[in-house]
């Protein structure tokens, strides 16, 4: 899935987040398409977490200075994130490079920008928007 900007909140540091989302999603199809090494997925898969730690916490701050209602519903869809992709990524550790792990991390990361990024995130940048 391509960054596109209408999928921009209006908020330039969670904008500039969300674009390196897209950017990360698209090197996971491109390495897995291209045969990436287990190490390589490895530590692709430690930069998402890392990013998702400071994106979810910039994103949350931001909830919480403009009083979103929906921020608990948020926190929670984050830490869903956060433990599922831990759990791919020790599926990973401990069976190795599958074709189900591959899937599996493709479609997640798929539908989370599809789900949250573009629908969840939305609403809270229209939320935003509406309070300027």
């Amino acid at each position: 899935m391509k960054w596109n900007k209408k999928y921009a909140l209006g908020i330039p540091a969670i904008d500039a987040q969300h674009k390196q989302l897209f950017r990360l999603s698209d090197e996971l199809d491109a390495a897995l398409e291209s045969g990436i090494r287990m190490e390589d997925l490895d530590a692709l898969l430690v930069h998402l977490k890392q990013y998702a730690a400071r994106h979810f916490s910039l994103e949350e701050k931001h909830m919480a200075d403009f009083n979103y209602p929906h921020l608990a519903e948020q926190r929670e869809t984050h830490r869903t994130f956060v433990f599922r992709f831990g759990e791919l990524h020790e599926q990973l550790r401990n069976e190795g490079l599958t074709a189900e792990i591959t899937s599996l991390l493709q479609q997640e990361l798929g539908n989370w920008i599809r789900n949250h990024v573009t629908g969840m995130d939305q609403q809270f940048g229209a939320f935003c928007a509406s309070r300027r």
